[in-house]
C-alpha cells in the first residue's frame, strides 16, 4: 500500500513538473508576442525591413516576424490581431494562477470566536442593578 502511495506521489510531481514546464513555454511565447507588439513605435506602419538592431539580436527570420506584430500595433485595436490580444490573457492568467497556487499554500486564516465574559469569584460576569418604579 505504501509504494502504490509512493507511486502515486511521484506519478503526480511528474504531472504538475510537465504542466510547470507546459506554462513557462506557453509563457515565454506569449511575452514575446507582447513584447513585439509594444514595441511597434521603434517601426512605421508602412516599414518593409526590420530595423538592423533586431536583425543583429534576433536573426532576420524572428525580425521579420517582429516586424510584423510590431506594424499591427499601429492598426486600431478594432482591427489589430486576435493573437495580440489573447497572449496578453495567457500572461495575466498564468500569473494569477500562479500567484493564486502560491497563497493557497502560504495561506493562514485568522479567527477570532467571541464568548461571554466567566462567571466565577474573579470574573462575576456583567454587572445588574436593580430596576425600582419611581412614582412621583
Amino acid at each position: 500500500m505504501l509504494r502504490r502511495e509512493l507511486k502515486d506521489e511521484k506519478a503526480k510531481e511528474a504531472r504538475l513538473a510537465r504542466i510547470e514546464q507546459l506554462e513557462n513555454e506557453v509563457l515565454e511565447q506569449a511575452s514575446g508576442v507582447v513584447s513585439a507588439f509594444l514595441s511597434f513605435h521603434e517601426v512605421l506602419p508602412n516599414q518593409v525591413e526590420p530595423p538592423r538592431d533586431w536583425i543583429e539580436r534576433f536573426g532576420v527570420d524572428a525580425a521579420l516576424k517582429r516586424l510584423a506584430v510590431a506594424k499591427a500595433g499601429w492598426l486600431p485595436q478594432s482591427l489589430a490581431p486576435s493573437a495580440v490580444t489573447l497572449a496578453g490573457k495567457l500572461i495575466t492568467g498564468i500569473s494569477r494562477g500562479r500567484q493564486h497556487r502560491l497563497n493557497v499554500t502560504q495561506n493562514t486564516l485568522n479567527v477570532k470566536i467571541g464568548l461571554p465574559a466567566p462567571t466565577s469569584r474573579e470574573h462575576p460576569g456583567p454587572v445588574v442593578y436593580e430596576v425600582r418604579d419611581l412614582e412621583e
